[in-house]
């Protein structure tokens, strides 16, 4: 029987097949192992107290986030404050929980080194973190702005400008607007009203996720100076902003994964030696403000 050329390539083909089959037959299984790393997420704020230090174990991509799985609560978490021991306890929490200062009256001190180790599950990992001096206001935010209307808030107004002392060795400030209260309004005017607070763009709010609830809206400055940024803004009313100066650990965290939903993590930018995340230090100044409504 005469072989076509068609019949030529069928075979051609099955005999590539069989080929492919019988060498991935004698390959190894893939490998599916997952090694977990420890990662520690902390910040010392000077004047504040030192709480809400994290260690989770990272968890394979294959399996669902569980922050009640990631967390570790019997690691060992060392800090020394100019190599004076701080002593640390874990702290549960519906968040998963976090690690403080034993001592509730603690307050992290200026231009101080915090030497952090951790050990976990085998794992130790260990950073410095290094607060800054204190530093002030030099043109505060107004007590009280006026929202100018969705067509303006693109607009920069000259006499909401802000501006602070600059701290050595900082490139980056970290800008933080909070909302400190979503539901009330008229309480906070004068004279008071019943009137009640609501979000500034309806499209800010995404129902049944962690940004719907997020109160703050975090910046950055890379001078003493800033404008008011009418879009930093979720909330009418009452609020604090912030200017926090940290060291390189603080700036090189918050400009990668501070800033929304687009955020990415390097590992190579990271300062914990022996694990993931960030232990950084900083220095904070902060003002009320308080947003009115738009105008009838």
């Amino acid at each position: 029987m005469k072989t076509t050329r068609y019949d030529m390539k069928i075979k051609t083909l099955v005999l590539l097949l069989c080929g492919v089959f019988v060498l991935s037959s004698c390959e190894d299984p893939v490998p599916d192992d997952y090694t977990p790393e420890l990662v520690v997420e902390g910040f010392v704020i000077a004047g504040q107290p030192l709480n809400n230090v994290k260690v989770f174990l990272s968890q394979p991509i294959q399996d669902t986030f569980n922050i009640e799985t990631a967390m570790v609560r019997d690691a060992e978490v060392l800090v020394l404050e100019n190599g004076t021991p701080v002593s640390m306890i874990y702290v549960a929490s519906e968040n998963g929980g976090y690690y403080a200062a034993a001592d509730t009256s603690f307050r992290a001190k200026f231009n101080t080194t915090y030497d952090l180790t951790v050990r976990a599950s085998g794992f130790t990992a260990s950073a410095i973190a290094s607060t800054k001096g204190e530093f002030g206001w030099t043109v505060p935010p107004k007590e009280i702005m006026q929202y100018p209307g969705a067509e303006n808030e693109t607009k920069e107004f000259d006499s909401l400008k802000v501006s602070w002392e600059p701290t050595p060795g900082t490139s980056l400030y970290v800008l933080a607007i909070q909302c400190q209260d979503t539901s009330g309004y008229g309480e906070y005017l004068s004279p008071p009203t019943s009137d009640t607070n609501r979000r500034v763009r309806n499209e800010d709010f995404d129902a049944g996720t962690l940004v719907a609830r997020e109160r703050t809206q975090h910046g950055v400055a890379f001078v003493a100076n800033t404008p008011t940024v009418w879009r930093a803004f979720k909330w009418f009313g009452q609020h604090s902003i912030k200017v926090y100066a940290g060291d390189q650990a603080f700036q090189n965290w918050f400009s990668q994964v501070g800033f929304g939903r687009r955020s990415s993590y390097d590992y190579r930018r990271s300062n914990i030696k022996g694990g993931l995340g960030v232990w950084a230090g900083a220095s904070v100044i902060e003002a009320p403000a308080l947003l009115l409504k738009d105008k009838p």
